[in-house]
């Protein structure tokens, strides 16, 4: 594919974004999709927001798909990965170029007050999910040369600056540490990991107003939250071909809270 004449550095490749429905994911998604990927949109339970993100590549000339799979059960990132197996009419069948694991959740409570279910919950889908995805899009991208695993973090796996935040805060180490270690593992098969760790971003249900914004803002330097496009221009980055020697890096966007 090409733009103006210009062809697109991600032309060819097939791509998924887990979360694609939300904000952050739907605006990684067509991100991807601007750069010529083939984008599978995944979904868990708002298949109208991700058609209408498929719709939108769509209208911009793009190719995307639409699949929902819960990724907090067992089963769910084997549905994931045999629908990615035979998507768009198996012409990608056994390759995986770009895993965005987007997909996650946060529950708050202090470790007095977390259940079991709770912990499960959010490792389950913030870290098992993530690795099972991981070790079957390498597999995939082992057999040709190429790869971009790049998970979703948060400034919560620097720092622990609240309370309340113990069992997410512990995810999103746990991914962090990972990252590292997969690079390691996948580095000399030309498959690079990274991770992008936003801050706020305003999308996310956050106050809009009141003493706890003005608290949460001054947290950053650059005096408001961040947005969804912001983390896919981080993402695109290092989806890209440009980004081959960045591996086993965090990348932070987060306005400078951790400045």
């Amino acid at each position: 594919m090409t733009f103006q004449g210009v062809a697109l550095p991600l032309d060819g490749k097939l791509a998924v974004v887990t979360g694609a429905s939300g904000s952050i994911g739907s605006e990684i998604a067509r991100r991807l999709a601007r750069d010529g990927a083939n984008v599978v949109v995944h979904f868990n339970s708002s298949r109208d927001d991700a058609d209408a993100v498929v719709l939108d590549i769509a209208n911009a000339g793009g190719h995307a798909e639409a699949f929902g799979a819960d990724l907090g059960r067992p089963d769910g990132a084997a549905a994931l990965i045999a629908y990615i197996d035979k998507s768009f009419v198996g012409r990608f069948a056994g390759r995986l170029d770009i895993l965005v694991n987007n997909a996650g959740s946060l529950e708050l409570g202090s470790i007095t007050e977390v259940s079991d279910e709770s912990f499960d919950r959010l490792f389950n889908l913030n870290v098992r999910a993530c690795f099972q995805l991981a070790r079957e899009a390498a597999k995939r991208m082992t057999n040709s040369g190429w790869g971009r695993i790049i998970n979703i973090g948060s400034v919560f796996g620097e720092s622990a600056p609240t309370g309340g935040l113990s069992v997410y805060c512990g995810t999103k180490f746990a991914m962090r540490g990972l990252t590292r270690a997969w690079s390691r593992d996948l580095g000399p098969a030309g498959i690079t990991v990274n991770s992008v760790q936003p801050a706020l971003i305003q999308s996310q249900p956050v106050p809009t107003a009141g003493p706890a914004f003005e608290a949460l803002e001054r947290f950053g330097s650059v005096g408001r939250f961040g947005s969804p496009t912001e983390i896919a221009e981080a993402v695109a980055f290092l989806a890209s071909p440009n980004s081959g020697y960045i591996n086993g890096e965090s990348l932070t966007v987060d306005g400078g809270w951790s400045a």
